[in-house]
């Protein structure tokens, strides 16, 4: 088992990159592999994995892990504009996930106890990001093709004010 996650993704991150776009040209529910270049399609998954990484082994709360990928939501947004459909990005995650728990299994292959529970940790933070990054993506494209969606965390895009909603600035 590897001292850190960010050690051993990095060190392996064009297998994992390939391994992901491999799944990608030869998934038929997705139209990506057509509509993009190579580049495009793999552009964002070397931001994903650093900050994947990096909450891995800093063992981080769904509240980190939230935050985290709040910020990776342009990945989303670039999407949308590149013409992909909402049920191939959501896919194109699927698939991100598995390759890397395929990847997590067999690299971080568990000898001791101590090891199966940060291996254990590891897939759970996995899984938290993903959902977190499907969430997000439904969120973007909600707000995207408008009317305004209302969901629990928020309504997006938030409400523009006008003038007349400023506070009173009374007597």
């Amino acid at each position: 088992m590897p001292e850190r996650f960010e050690t051993l993704i990095r060190k392996h991150e064009d297998a994992i990159v390939r391994a992901w776009a491999d799944r990608i040209y030869a998934e038929s529910r997705i139209g990506l592999q057509t509509q993009l270049s190579y580049e495009q399609l793999v552009d964002h998954l070397p931001d994903m994995l650093r900050e994947l990484s990096r909450l891995i082994d800093r063992g981080s709360d769904e509240l980190e892990i939230l935050e985290t990928v709040r910020r990776l939501r342009s990945f989303a947004q670039v999407r949308f504009y590149q013409g992909a459909l909402v049920d191939e990005v959501a896919r194109e995650l699927i698939l991100f996930r598995q390759v890397l728990e395929d990847f997590l299994w067999r690299e971080a292959f568990a000898v001791t106890e101590d090891d199966c529970r940060r291996l254990r940790g590891a897939l759970r933070r996995l899984g938290r990001f993903v959902d977190e990054m499907l969430v997000q993506t439904l969120l973007i494209y909600a707000a995207s093709l408008r009317p305004p969606v209302e969901t629990r965390s928020s309504v997006w895009p938030p409400p523009r004010r006008r003038r007349t909603d400023r506070p009173f600035s009374g007597d």
